[in-house]
């Protein structure tokens, strides 16, 4: 469960105490506090902004997001471009239904009971049920819905934590950690990761910087940088309409 992602966020990083200064803040300190922040709230509201760029191309996936635990959501998410789509997830707290996922046939959206076997899933099984199904799956909203298999695979890719200190992000002061990144969390790291989170515990921007070589296409390297942003607000009165069963 969290209590076992703390612990590896405690291994990745090391001693959470530096013995010449034992007040001294660290990454896995920080977001140890950012995950239980995520997992003990009730409610969430709020859009999360992917904005990806290679080769003077940028794709965009929006997701808005809303929550009340233990078993209802909404998950809508939009993609731009000659290739737009969109993705729907919704729970009702009873049913749920989400988007066939591309690989299989048959109609365009399944629907589920929450509660299958005598087992009530949360709204992290239904995240994960509906995985194939959407346009996409990323750190903010692994942390926001707290799965911990999402949390789990999130910090083996992070091999490296660092606290950097605090800047400046849209005219607010955050605290940042930066680190090596490994798309294959049993590999190499391929790439870096910058985390930015506010004073309180919120997720607000987490950027990957890739290098991907493609001998058949390209003899040149290409840089990929993706950045996603949040708004994500704890706490707050969700849209009970928004959690209708789509089907």
């Amino acid at each position: 469960m969290i209590t076992t992602a703390i612990a590896l966020l405690t291994i990745i990083q090391g001693p959470q105490r530096d013995s010449s200064n034992p007040d001294k803040t660290t990454a896995a300190q920080i977001m140890s506090k950012v995950f239980s922040r995520y997992a003990d709230a009730q409610t969430a509201v709020g859009t999360v902004k992917m904005t990806q760029t290679a080769l003077d191309v940028t794709l965009n996936i929006d997701t808005e997001l809303q929550f009340d635990r233990p078993g209802k959501i909404y998950l809508h998410q939009t993609r731009n471009g000659t290739h737009a789509r969109q993705w729907l997830l919704t729970s009702n707290g009873k049913v749920f239904s989400y988007d066939r996922p591309d690989e299989k046939l048959g109609r365009d959206r399944y629907q589920e009971w929450v509660n299958q076997n005598g087992v009530e899933q949360k709204i992290g099984d239904l995240y994960m049920a509906s995985e194939h199904s959407l346009g996409e799956l990323n750190a903010i909203l692994d942390v926001a819905i707290s799965q911990p298999g999402r949390l789990k695979l999130l910090m083996r890719q992070w091999a490296t934590l660092t606290y950097k200190g605090r800047v400046t992000l849209n005219g607010d002061l955050v605290q940042k950690i930066t680190g090596e990144y490994r798309e294959n969390p049993n590999g190499p790291a391929n790439g870096q990761f910058e985390i930015y989170v506010s004073e309180a515990g919120d997720f607000l921007r987490y950027v990957v910087y890739q290098r991907f070589v493609f001998p058949n296409q390209t003899k040149e390297p290409i840089d990929v940088k993706t950045v996603w942003d949040s708004s994500i607000k704890l706490g707050v009165k969700t849209d009970e309409n928004l959690y209708r069963v789509v089907q």
